[in-house]
């Protein structure tokens, strides 16, 4: 049996991309994450799971840092940090630019890691 954590949607700004208009002025990303857990016997315990909480402050954490250039620096620290949480056995980081084309069109990068 397989358990998995997620976080979909998670919706904050974030300085980045190579454009002068993307250095001076924090834009709008989406963020998914899927992490498969080691599947234990949690006996209805929150210390025993992997909290979304944990989650939710790692991608808080990365975003709110210095301009990055690229979304693929962004999408693997927070993979990067998220295979440090306790119980992670992979992680998908999922990073959209929803603003940055003209049109319906979400632009991103997709990271997948697994625990060395």
């Amino acid at each position: 049996m397989k358990r998995w954590v997620y976080i979909n949607n998670f919706e904050t700004k974030c300085s980045l991309g190579i454009y002068p208009k993307e250095k001076n002025t924090p834009q709008r990303v989406i963020i998914n994450i899927s992490l498969e857990v080691i599947f234990n016997s949690h006996q209805d315990s929150i210390r025993k799971v992997l909290s979304y909480e944990d989650v939710i402050k790692i991608i808080q954490n990365v975003t709110n840092k210095k301009h990055r250039y690229l979304a693929e620096t962004v999408a693997e620290e927070i993979a990067d940090r998220c295979l440090e949480l306790k119980n992670a056995l992979s992680v998908q980081v999922d990073l959209r630019k929803p603003d940055i084309m003209e049109g319906q069109i979400n632009v991103g990068v997709k990271v997948l890691k697994n625990k060395s």
